[in-house]
């Protein structure tokens, strides 16, 4: 009976050096392992701004509402921004100029600010120019939901049944930040949902496009002038 020869693995011998450099190695590969792990992760979390940057302009979209419920779809719409959040926070908050910026606000005027709870006259067209809304609301400051800031509004008085507005800010990053609008307007008049969403989705596009042209365009210019040498006095003048 033949007997067959089987190399031993090969084995580096076992000095004092490698066995300091042990813990070494392992430590390097740990490290190399969780490096190649976290690209993956942040693709992952980043899909909503990769999308929405590969779109480059709004994305609409409806939903139920809820709390409470009405027969009238939420309208929103999302859109990436390349600024930093405190910059799309201070035009989302600038509530005395919504007309200047954000285009589906025919007026906006700030009538009172108490603890940070400020109240708001707005005025909105609907039905194709047909009817325009106006409603006093209270919008809070920034709640911190998750990953993401809401600012919501909620109608005092008007003329409709119900108005409701919040603004949702996520940063993705120092120089990215994810802006979504949701409306609901439910007028007096019978007007079915299927009317009526589709201009609230077309209204909350114009206003998240609004706040990033003039975000980017405020970045842009701030960047410009942080980049600009500054004048020094020479050395004895």
């Amino acid at each position: 009976m033949s007997t067959t020869t089987r190399n031993p693995p090969c084995r580096f011998p076992e000095t004092p050096m490698t066995l300091r450099l042990r813990p070494l190695a392992f430590a390097l590969l740990t490290t190399l392992t969780t490096l190649s792990a976290a690209p993956n992760v942040a693709r992952a979390g980043d899909e909503e701004a990769t999308r929405l940057e590969a779109r480059g302009k709004a994305q609409r979209y409806s939903q139920k509402t809820t709390d409470p419920e009405s027969s009238i779809d939420t309208g929103g719409a999302a859109i990436l921004v390349h600024a930093p959040i405190d910059e799309v926070r201070r035009i989302v908050t600038d509530y005395r100029h919504y007309e200047k910026v954000i285009k589906p606000f025919k007026q906006s005027k700030l009538l009172s600010r108490t603890k940070g709870v400020s109240e708001v006259y707005l005025e909105v067209p609907i039905l194709h120019g047909a009817a325009t809304v106006w409603v006093v609301t209270k919008i809070g400051q920034p709640v911190k939901v998750g990953n993401e800031e809401r600012i919501t509004a909620r109608m005092e008085r008007g003329n409709v049944d119900d108005f409701r507005a919040t603004w949702k800010l996520r940063a993705v990053d120092g120089e990215r930040t994810i802006v979504k609008l949701e409306i609901l307007v439910d007028p007096k008049m019978p007007v079915p949902s299927s009317v009526v969403t589709p201009e609230l989705c077309t209204a909350a596009d114009k206003a998240v496009t609004g706040v990033r042209d003039q975000a980017e365009k405020n970045h842009s210019t701030a960047s410009a002038a942080r980049a600009e040498p500054q004048n020094v006095p020479a050395e004895g003048s």
